[in-house]
């Protein structure tokens, strides 16, 4: 079975590396360079502090999706839509799995033709060293729900035989969006803001007067998420993650474009719609484009 990854960040080649062991992995990438690194070395794997080479053939174009059996979308929201005509010309016969923050993304999956979407949250720590080398920083799930299909999609999901890389099937698709979204609307923008580690969020104690703050704010908007118990779920991420950068952080850090349009931005344009006010995450917001505006970022 071949297996397409588009996006060669960290989760693009996560996937990549793990699906190898059973499947033909082809990774789709932004520059030539990564993709002739890849087809000539493979993907490298660290884990436990063990290097595992996986192979898989890299592509700078998209020419050779069609060849493949199942589509794994791995890049920022923000750069799908640039992907949606190139994705409207695969044929519709091929599932697809989306792996975007935030949910934004969903009414861009609407103008596709295909018969099964995927739609996936990975609670996988992972960390790119460079464009070829994945670490593998802490072992979680990944979370796949049925956007568009079969009720007997996971029959026909490929999933890898690897317990570090388990998959858990999600009735709701919403909920578990909704699950992400406010970790990520939480951990990310604050993580960056105070330019720590996930875990000082809580170990800090004005750090966590912050994040008791901005998810008291957003959870009045998603109080189902908050009666299932999500701030539990967000305490949690941070101590299995204490010692991870958060990728808004490192996206700051290293001068490029974050996600926060597509997680804080989303969340304020819902509470627009509703009528509530929401004056700290919108602070925080504008000093996330702020710090982008600076680093070089955006214009």
């Amino acid at each position: 079975m071949n297996i397409g990854i588009i996006g060669g960040g960290a989760v693009g080649l996560l996937f990549g590396a793990y699906y190898s062991s059973d499947f033909n992995v082809a990774i789709f990438t932004k520059t030539r360079e990564q993709a002739n690194l890849i087809n000539a070395q493979g993907i490298k794997l660290l884990r436990q502090g063990v290097e595992i080479t996986c192979v898989a053939k890299g592509f700078a174009n998209y020419e050779n999706l069609e060849s493949q059996d199942f589509i794994i979308v791995c890049v920022k929201q923000y750069d799908l839509e640039s992907l949606i005509p190139i994705l409207n010309h695969i044929p519709k016969r091929i599932p697809m799995l989306f792996i975007q923050n935030g949910m934004g993304h969903l009414n861009q999956l609407n103008s596709l033709p295909h018969q099964t979407i995927f739609i996936g949250t990975v609670e996988h720590g992972v960390v790119r060293l460079d464009k070829r080398t994945v670490m593998h920083t802490g072992v979680g799930k990944v979370n796949i729900g049925i956007y568009r299909g079969i009720d007997e999609g996971e029959a026909i999901f490929p999933s890898v035989n690897e317990p570090g890389f388990p998959f858990s099937f999600q009735t709701n698709y919403e909920e578990m969006l909704q699950s992400k979204l406010l970790a990520n609307a939480v951990i990310n923008p604050l993580t960056a803001i105070f330019k720590v580690k996930n875990g000082q969020l809580l170990e800090n104690s004005s750090y966590y007067q912050a994040f008791l703050l901005l998810y008291t704010e957003i959870a009045a908007l998603f109080p189902k998420m908050h009666e299932k118990g999500v701030f539990n779920e967000i305490e949690a991420i941070c101590r299995k993650t204490k010692n991870n950068t958060s990728s808004m952080l490192k996206d700051i850090l290293e001068g490029r474009e974050t996600e926060i349009d597509a997680i804080l931005g989303y969340i304020i344009k819902e509470g627009e719609k509703v009528g509530v006010k929401m004056p700290i995450s919108t602070m925080i917001y504008h000093m996330i484009k702020g710090m982008e505006f600076e680093r070089g970022s955006r214009e």
